[in-house]
């Protein structure tokens, strides 16, 4: 084992240790050295598939992405996904492991420990420096017996650490020293130096706070990292509406690396209607939505309107909300953990009914959906083994002929898509091939054209050439399902969709004063449109490394190691 290493550890969730665990190995890489993140157990909904056909946890293939390198199984060797009825719905070494309790998954903690050396071991043996994120806070002292993944796999390999705390919280002194005192003395020797996070103002008023509790708890502050106005990193594990209140919006007139402000608008407001040359996109918030980062282009991109359609109650009258989707140009569902959970969901809370009312009465409206979501626009889902629930079976909106039987063998692809050239959707006399980058994460397996059954009113055409089943579209083109994830982060599917939108409003003659003449006359500005996803990320890597060398003593980190 030749790499040396260190831990990023929070006083608490959302300290910000994704971030600077990316931040860390982006800097690190930019010297030449080989870098890896390793995060020995996540719990999120968030999920990625590897190139070989692996899950681990979104925010390490964020993390490798930092690091310039592909994802790796081994970044996250276990993974939970919490499901209902209080199960843990497990991924080790990247594949299925079972659903469990709590106590039957740490009753199975010396065998977990081991998979996690395992891992570790082989990324020390690939690499220069390997950098590790622990998970929450470390002074969970209900949890301590049974943590493997913050102090107690640090002290497995006698790992330095570094403890973030969030001042935009309150309280960080109290937060770094109530979590130091907290800790057994073998764990606190570990902890090698704090960093205060997400500062705004003078950092000379710190200072005595700083002297005070480094005397206190005689560990260093390594340095103030202030707050990054419109920096963009992937969230880990929660979808929140403060995550899409930090999201900014790039116009199509914008400089490179300046992000025009854009604010999240709760459904209750509907689309901002004063951009006249966006167009309104609606996501249908689930309770156990997943993998919800692949939307962050959308809101991100100048030509969008983006808006969650939340959760509402029954008794708020329907017409309303109904006549509030209209408003919308696409809706989208997206996947999600418990399919079948959610639908029951979206059915007693009326969503359900709107979206079915939005597609009778708005014929230029597009939905689409999204794994989970794609399997809702169907007839059935059916969970014969009680994967998701307690039923065995479920209708579905019936936009397409398919069922869908949940089955316990997870299908996990990483791959490349191409475009069915004859649907009049997507391409406008052109022959070329367009390859998409997409991953699928689904238990469900769905079946087309069920005998007895067809819907001659819906015909629908396969999306992608080489893989039949993986998505269609109705002979309208506005009805699109697929299991494919990640479909917004290709540059070329957004413009591809912005076209599409803006054919269909030179078609409708009613809506084209609604919208900007020249994003009518001129379809080619969805192609003009100056937003590359992968050139932002990236950027925003190098913005978050430039600002830690700037105010972290990094011999200081360097030393620890």
């Amino acid at each position: 084992m030749s790499a040396k290493y260190f831990m990023i550890q929070g006083t608490s969730s959302s300290a910000g240790k994704s971030s600077l665990t990316a931040g860390f190995l982006r800097y690190f890489a930019s010297k030449g050295l080989n870098c890896s993140p390793f995060k020995p157990q996540n719990m999120s909904l968030n999920s990625y598939v590897t190139e070989d056909g692996f899950e681990i946890a979104r925010s390490q293939s964020m993390q490798a992405e930092a690091a310039g390198i592909k994802p790796s199984k081994f970044m996250n060797p276990i993974l939970i996904k919490p499901s209902k009825n209080n199960l843990l719905h497990l991924i080790v070494n990247g594949k299925f492991f079972g659903n469990m309790t709590f106590q039957e998954y740490n009753s199975k903690k010396a065998q977990f420990v081991k998979v996690i050396k395992k891992s570790f071991e082989y990324l020390l043996d690939k690499n220069d420096i390997v950098i590790i994120e622990g998970a929450g806070s470390p002074a969970e002292i209900n949890l301590y017996d049974a943590d493997v993944a913050n102090m107690g796999f640090a002290e497995l390999y006698d790992i330095p650490v570094i403890l973030v705390a969030d001042i935009e919280r309150g309280g960080v002194f109290a937060s770094i020293y109530g979590t130091v005192m907290l800790l057994p003395d073998k764990w606190k020797k570990l902890i090698k130096g704090f960093i205060i996070n997400k500062f705004r103002g003078d950092e000379s008023i710190l200072k005595p706070g700083i002297d005070i509790i480094e005397k206190k708890i005689g560990i260093l502050c390594l340095g103030v990292v202030p707050y990054i106005e419109n920096l963009y990193i992937e969230a880990e594990d929660s979808l929140s509406l403060e995550y899409y209140d930090g999201i900014k919006k790039i116009t199509s007139n914008s400089n490179k690396n300046k992000i025009a402000a854009h604010k999240f608008r709760k459904f209750k407001s509907g689309p901002a209607k004063n951009k006249k040359s966006r167009f309104n996109i609606g996501i249908v918030y689930l309770d156990s939505i997943s993998n919800f980062n692949e939307f962050d282009p959308l809101f991100l991109d100048g030509r969008f309107n983006v808006s969650f359609i939340k959760n509402i109650s029954p008794a708020q009258v329907l017409t309303d909300i109904t006549q509030n989707l209209n408003e919308f140009d696409i809706i989208i569902i997206p996947g999600t953990k418990s399919t079948i959970s959610d639908l029951k969901k979206i059915k007693k809370n009326g969503l359900f009914n709107s979206i079915k009312n939005y597609r009778n009465n708005n014929p230029h409206g597009i939905i689409i959906g999204i794994c989970g979501g794609f399997q809702m626009m169907g007839k059935h889902i059916n969970d014969p083994m009680r994967m998701e629930s307690q039923e065995s079976s479920i209708d579905g909106l019936g936009f397409f002929d398919m069922e869908t039987v949940i089955q316990k063998e997870k299908i996990l692809f990483n791959r490349k898509y191409k475009i069915n050239n004859k649907l009049d959707f997507f391409i406008d006399k052109c022959h070329e091939d367009i390859v998409l980058d997409g991953y699928e994460i689904h238990n469900g397996v769905s079946s087309f054209g069920t005998a007895g059954t067809k819907r001659p009113d819906i015909q629908t055409e396969e999306i992608f050439n080489n893989f039949a089943g993986k998505g269609i579209i109705s002979s309208d083109n506005t009805l699109i399902g697929t299991y494919v994830h990640g479909l917004f982060e290709n540059d070329i599917f957004r413009n591809i969709v912005v076209s599409a939108l803006i054919k269909k409003k030179i078609k409708n003659k009613d809506c084209r004063n609604k919208y900007d003449k020249n994003l009518i006359i001129n379809e080619n500005i969805a192609q003009r449109h100056d937003f590359y996803y992968k050139k932002i990320k990236n950027y925003n890597f190098e913005l978050l490394a430039e600002v830690l060398e700037k105010n972290i003593n990094m011999t200081s980190v360097e030393s620890i190691f």
